[in-house]
């Protein structure tokens, strides 16, 4: 399937990938962020972090030569690229106009262009789940290369960063279970097998990255470690020690009058009682974290669901991105900045991140977020519509985004707590999709308006002979 390649289209892209652009541009630096130095230090130690991937790690340490712009570059045209490939798939880009006015209505109502702006792997968690879907649903509107695109998306946006691999694994499941149900649905996603491909593929990119960095052919660490970082600010912790301590096998339990507040400090402070036990990353640690963790599960089961639920919700409505402009507080991140990028520093020191009090919170209060949750709620009730109009494909969307968008608040307020950028890095696939699936919808109706109307045998008959009757009659 070719693309014919016009200038207004070639304009129409660059304006789109322009917008996304727009808040490193203002910056006069790519948007920085505390966890940047985790990232950057991968290669150069040769070691795994927890939940810092390699993969983009390898990317970051790829571009520092240039400041990180090919990074906020590549970002930008994914991004993009994966929602010009939706909108033709759900035929709203017939003209090249179409796509920067939906970039530009995307980046007024969402933090997609402070994603893309930022050195952090959010911003290829939305276009990788769109990509996923569409060579999953919508595979047949796509050329070769663009499916070959959408795969490679697919597998960087989950080997990129585990939340979004999990996202990815959980959206896989669902494709083959209405594959398993098509006969009964009376719909299937064509192209299963390349949207299982694609998430298997980020998995596997991710194992071989971490060997060819660490020489270890494992996950990226920290899921367990940030699990119980949660339980230490919800108390569970501290409940967990009182009732099974003292204990041979535990070594928190010298510790357990000392526990922080916060988890941020259990996790990263050198001097927390976590890395009092040693390298966090030891076996014998982490299994000593697998068991006390296993222990609070059992001894209180129903304390955990019903926590679960709650920060479930609260995720799923924490959609805010004021913060998205908050200077870099990391000391970490400077001084891994000074120690392999030295020369990045008077441009970083000199961005309006760092220098100006930058407040997002009044445009993040009143459009980001009633944007957001209005979109999410309207989902699972569009879906119903759909359903009932018989466009099957529309509502499979509309359903498959919603309980993405709650899964991904399940994986990330329940293992890490709430936090607004989580669920905002993908959320705005919502009001996205709500637009596809009526415009889909849209196009179906006056596609059956313009067929003729068949008239039955019986009635042309009957019609004919009147006719002759009465002509018959003058």
């Amino acid at each position: 399937m070719r693309r014919r390649i016009s200038f207004p289209r070639i304009v129409g892209y660059v304006l789109a990938v322009a917008l996304l652009c727009l808040p490193a541009l203002w910056n006069s630096f790519p948007l920085m962020f505390d966890d940047v130095g985790g990232y950057l230090e991968r290669w150069p130690t040769g070691t795994l972090g927890f939940g810092r991937s390699t993969v983009y790690g390898l990317l970051l340490w790829t571009t520092r030569r240039a400041s990180f712009l090919p990074v906020v570059l590549l970002q930008a045209l994914v991004t993009t690229f994966v929602v010009d490939c939706a909108l033709r798939a759900f035929g709203a880009g017939r003209s090249p106009w179409t796509l920067p006015g939906t970039m530009a209505a995307i980046a007024m109502t969402s933090g997609a262009a402070f994603f893309a702006s930022k050195l952090l792997p959010d911003s290829w968690a939305a276009p990788g789940v769109l990509a996923l879907q569409l060579v999953a649903w919508r595979i047949d509107s796509l050329s070769k290369f663009e499916s070959a695109a959408m795969v490679a998306i697919v597998a960087i946006a989950g080997a990129s960063h585990m939340a979004t691999l999990g996202v990815l694994a959980g959206l896989s499941v669902l494709d083959v279970i209405a594959w398993l149900l098509r006969r009964r649905l009376r719909i299937a996603p064509k192209g299963l097998a390349v949207a299982v491909t694609a998430t298997c593929s980020g998995l596997a990119l991710l194992l071989v990255t971490d060997a060819f960095v660490a020489g270890r052919f494992v996950l990226t660490p920290g899921g367990s470690v940030f699990f119980l970082g949660r339980l230490l600010e919800d108390g569970m912790l501290a409940k967990i020690l009182s009732e099974e301590c003292p204990r041979p096998d535990w070594q928190l339990c010298n510790f357990r009058n000392e526990l922080p507040t916060y988890a941020e400090a259990f996790i990263w402070e050198a001097n927390s009682p976590l890395h009092k036990l040693g390298n966090p990353d030891n076996p014998r640690v982490k299994r000593e974290v697998v068991s006390i963790i296993a222990r609070s599960l059992l001894n209180h089961p129903f304390e955990h669901i019903e926590r679960a639920i709650t920060l479930t919700a609260e995720q799923l409505l924490d959609t805010g991105v004021a913060g998205s402009m908050e200077p870099v507080a990391s000391a970490h991140a400077r001084w891994t900045l000074m120690r392999y990028a030295p020369w990045v520093l008077p441009r970083h020191d000199a961005a309006r991140q760092q220098v100006e009090a930058i407040d997002l919170t009044s445009w993040s209060d009143r459009v980001v977020v009633p944007v957001a949750v209005t979109a999410s709620v309207a989902l699972p009730m569009l879906a119903v519509f759909m359903w009932r109009q018989h466009c099957r494909q529309e509502a499979v969307l509309a359903t498959m985004l919603f309980l993405l968008l709650v899964g991904n608040a399940t994986i990330c307020g329940v293992i890490s707590s709430p936090n607004d950028r989580y669920q905002a890095r993908l959320v705005w696939l919502a009001p996205l999709a709500i637009g596809l699936t009526i415009q889909s919808w849209m196009s179906r109706r006056r596609v059956e308006s313009k067929r003729p109307v068949a008239v039955p045998i019986q009635s042309a008959t009957k019609l004919s002979d009147i006719a002759q009757a009465s002509s018959h009659r003058h």
